[in-house]
């Protein structure tokens, strides 16, 4: 291993790391310490060494408040250690090399920290460049000066060096980067392949080296994470640079403020004098940051790397999903996007890659800390594939995505492309085909943005969840600011209902496409009677109880008693907690005369917990209906017997439920004064409802409100034709953000089993009643989706051949996907047949002149294209067979306003349909 080199100061020891095949060489100076007369002034060249230096440890660190002194996020997260050596002489680098001789030539990263410009340093965990550097790439990070120590201007100043006025922290980069370029071969590096990266204001610190002139000829690729940041509002955005006049006059009243009277007197100051003057100064005036000033910058480094003026080169940037949003938009997100697209506009060919980070991120114990979101940095654990250093309970599949984006992040340094074998294939992203990287919880997934996501926001369609995620049964409730959504798990291709754990995901009530998943929140083999895992978990339900704690409720397939976890988070990790039983201890459902538990639905007032069970079959006498059993406020015990609250099939004649009778899916909730109770019904496609004033009863029938046939509907087709393939169902109802939905599900691939989570608004006419509402492809969207972009055909939520048969099939039009459960791929629609008719509801339509759709296997016919089933077709698409999939398209006549598209194939053979897009001219 290359464990001594030399460069143009001197001999350099490092040892080696971690991985003996990795040598670290830590606090090699690429530059005199800036104190003394260096203090306001560029980097001074380095001072060679007559003996070898060992480069053991970390230097220190620029001085700046000292870190883990409080009890903020970050001072949990990484900047720990109140004890880190801290200096004014901080101008050293850091090499990470698995070079075993010093000519191997290896792709470079050099990667400069993020803080804010006032906070930061090499040293951080989250940084070590080791797991990388195994990755076949030399990774450096660079020291620069920070706050008033490397952004101060003042007129002094610029009379004592008019070529380096300002900017001294970005010098500083500069002069490492340059260090680099004149170095890095002697520890197996190659000068001619140079990456600079960074995060936050690392990031925005490669977008100013990337357009500086003088590392032009250095820099080969940038990798800006978080670092593109522009405010809505221009008057209020922190980071657009100053010009040089107005930081010296900053610079004037900062020197005033520190009662000296020139530059002299201010380099005599300490450093903790000049830093505790500075965090007084700051509490009136502006931070200080890199400015306009003539020398090294010459422009807003956004506004010039829009024009191009910079290092032409490949790009990846982008952002965690939860950083820097105002009104649910995300600064970071818009930023880049906004840069990116006007970029290609000046360069079309330009490689611009773009992701964005949002994974389940979990909580690290901390008071308000239980769901931290995808906050800003928390990606850096991920690109550096760190997470082993970090504190918080990250699970295998973390570990797993952490391995493919820093794998992404080690392509792209080497060959200026993040792709490889083996990784999802990720796009560049242009302005005429704008293509994501979405890291999620369960691996790095592409994405379109224009099909389901517009500008900085989700667009919410149905299935709500991604479509290779498979959570019926969804209880949906709010918590804070989220939507939580809990039900069982079926797993694609399953051989039966509910195989998988519970798990949860959750949204923000203000941005109901942006789900996220939580996780596995109960795995099946905590319920002791379960350790072996036998038996599934079927639908649960959520409740709060007095205690503020959350309390899931559940019937495991093979007993009929309930079982209770609970946790203090709404996204667990849920623990067992009991059984409901009677005051002797004998379980609910044990009991002689007690009828088999089933599907718990819970709601919680005062101290009192209302728990709704039961399951009558067709035809079983020995089931009588829905039960309603009453707890005690330790959540277990029965204060009140299971008392039958509406009617199975055998017992509803005279009832009002006749042909709506209760079959299973109890859930409760209330609506101002009155209580719903809605449930499956015993066709099983429909959910119903009952309403009483009272929580004990009598229950009145109400109605159905949806069914996942569409079965009554009659707006647009007759009430008794079914539009797609149903079967059972389950849900419920609740507000989120003032308006109110029902949750249900779908049926996929053929079979009852591999059931996925849709949801639909509804309204309460004024004699509280529910109207039954249309399945759409836009439920949660808050109106119809946008005409721009291409849409997975896997939204479809019309799928039906001339028959209009109600239940599912097995070799019928389905959704599909490719792959094994849990394989992030999109679904698609397969075997669609002559007669099949596909429908996507709504759009909002704008001149739209035409339609692309993208079809594969074998077949030979037309798609007609329409706007309403009963209408002419606008126009036809002739398609036929291939192996891969192919577009076709055709046009028609300009068409504006909120319209369906309906798609009927009229030809031979079993086509598949993976998109559609609607064209404009």
């Amino acid at each position: 291993m290359l464990r001594k080199t030399r460069v143009e100061n001197g001999l350099v020891n490092g040892l080696p790391g971690n991985d003996p095949r990795v040598t670290v060489y830590r606090g090699i100076p690429f530059a005199e310490a800036p104190i003394g007369e260096n203090r306001f002034r560029a980097p001074q060249p380095c001072k060679d060494w007559e003996e070898p230096l060992d480069a053991f440890e970390f230097g220190p660190i620029s001085y700046q408040d000292t870190p883990g002194t409080g009890d903020g996020l970050y001072d949990r997260e990484w900047h720990i250690d109140p004890d880190i050596a801290k200096s004014e002489d901080c101008l050293y680098l850091n090499i990470w090399t698995p070079a075993k001789k010093d000519d191997e030539k290896l792709p470079v990263l050099v990667w400069y920290y993020g803080g804010g410009f006032q906070w930061g340093y090499t040293a951080e965990m989250e940084f070590n460049g080791e797991a990388l550097a195994k990755k076949g790439i030399v990774v450096v990070s660079i020291a620069y000066r920070l706050g008033c120590f490397g952004f101060l201007a003042h007129k002094e100043i610029t009379k004592e060096n008019p070529d380096a006025p300002a900017n001294f922290g970005l010098l500083d980069q500069k002069a490492g980067l340059h260090w680099v370029s004149r170095n890095i071969a002697a520890f197996g590096g190659d000068p001619s392949k140079i990456t600079i990266a960074g995060q936050s204001a690392g990031g925005s610190s490669v977008m100013h080296q990337l357009t500086h002139d003088g590392n032009r000829d250095i820099i080969k690729g940038a990798a800006i994470f978080s670092g593109i940041i522009r405010h809505v509002n221009a008057e209020d955005d922190i980071f657009r640079p100053l010009n040089l006049e107005q930081a010296e006059a900053l610079g004037e009243k900062f020197f005033e403020s520190l009662g000296v009277k020139d530059l002299e007197e201010a380099r005599r100051l300490s450093s903790k004098e000049l830093l505790d003057g500075y965090n007084r100064f700051i509490k009136d005036h502006p931070r200080m940051y890199p400015i306009v000033d003539g020398k090294f910058c010459t422009g807003d480094p956004v506004e010039r790397f829009v024009k191009r003026d910079c290092a032409n080169v490949p790009v990846i940037s982008g952002n965690t999903a939860d950083e820097f949003t105002i009104n649910g938009i995300s600064m970071v997100e818009s930023s880049v996007k906004g840069a990116f697209t006007d970029a290609n506009k000046n360069d079309e060919d330009q490689k611009f890659y773009y992701y964005r980070f949002n994974p389940d991120i979990p909580g690290d114990g901390h008071k308000g800390d239980a769901y931290p979101g995808t906050f800003h940095s928390c990606d850096l654990w991920f690109f550096f594939d760190t997470l082993g250093m970090c504190h918080r309970p990250y699970k295998g599949r973390h570990f797993d995505l952490a391995d493919q984006m820093s794998s992404y992040f080690a392509n792209f340094v080497k060959t200026g492309n993040p792709n490889a074998e083996g990784l999802p294939v990720w796009e560049p992203y242009k302005s005429s085909s704008r293509h994501e990287m979405e890291f999620l919880g369960r691996g790095a997934t592409p994405k379109f943005e224009g099909g389901i996501r517009q500008n900085s926001r989700n667009q919410a369609v149905n299935p709500y969840l991604p479509s290779w995620e498979y959570i019926p049964d969804g209880e949906p409730y709010v918590f804070g600011d989220r939507v939580y959504v809990y039900g069982s798990h079926d797993l694609y291709q399953g051989e039966t209902f509910c195989l998988g754990d519970y798990v949860c995901w959750s949204a923000p009530v203000k941005d109901l496409g942006n789900w996220k998943y939580e996780g596995v929140i109960y795995p099946k083999t905590a319920d002791p009677l379960n350790p072996d895992g036998h038996m599934c978990l079927y639908a649960p339900d959520v409740t709060v109880g007095p205690d503020g704690r959350y309390y899931l409720y559940y019937v495991l397939d093979k007993v009929c008693v309930v079982s209770v976890a609970v946790s203090d988070t709404p996204v667990g990790p849920f623990e067992f907690y009991g059984y409901v039983h009677y005051e002797d201890g004998t379980k609910l459902g044990d009991k002689k005369g007690d009828e088999p538990q089933f599907d718990p639905g819970v709601l919680t007032e005062g101290d009192e917990t209302y728990l709704f069970t039961g399951f009558c079959g067709q035809g079983d006498k020995s089931r009588h209906g829905a039960m309603l059993t009453v707890l005690d406020k330790d959540m277990l015990t029965i204060k009140k017997a299971p008392e039958f609250i509406a009617p199975g099939n055998c017992y509803s004649e005279g009832t009002g439920f006749e042909k709506h009778a209760f079959f299973e899916a109890p859930s409760i909730r209330k609506h101002d004064d009155t209580y719903y109770f809605v449930y499956s019904s015993e066709v099983m496609h429909e959910l119903c409802y009952a309403t009483s004033k009272s929580i004990y009863g009598p229950y009145t029938y109400g109605g159905v409100i949806v069914s996942n046939c569409d079965l009554h509907i009659d707006s647009y087709k007759k009430a008794d034709e079914a539009t797609a393939y149903g079967a059972n169902n389950h849900g419920s109802i609740v507000e989120i953000d003032g308006d109110w939905y029902i949750f249900y599900h779908r049926h996929t691939n053929g079979t009852w089993f591999s059931r996925q989570g849709c949801a639909e608004k509804i309204h309460f006419e004024s004699d509280g009643s529910i109207k039954q509402v249309e399945i759409t492809s836009c439920g949660l969207n808050g109106g119809p989706l946008s005409d721009i972009g291409e849409y997975p055909s896997y939204i479809a939520c019309n799928i039906f051949t001339n028959d209009h048969k109600i239940y599912v099939e097995a070799n019928a039009p389905r959704v599909v996907q490719e792959g094994g459960d849990n394989t992030p791929n999109n679904g698609y629609i397969k075997d669609i047949v002559d007669g099949t008719t596909i429908g996507f509801k709504y759009f909002e339509l704008n001149d739209a002149t035409g339609l692309r759709i993208k079809t594969r296997a074998y077949f030979s016919g037309t798609f007609e294209v329409r706007t309403s089933l009963d209408s002419e077709p606008i126009c036809s698409i002739s398609a036929h067979g291939s192996n891969i999939w192919t577009a076709f398209e055709s046009s028609f006549a300009k068409v504006s306003g909120t319209y369906p598209i309906y798609l009927t194939y009229k030809g031979t053979g079993n086509c598949s349909l993976a998109s559609i897009e609607i064209l404009h001219s």
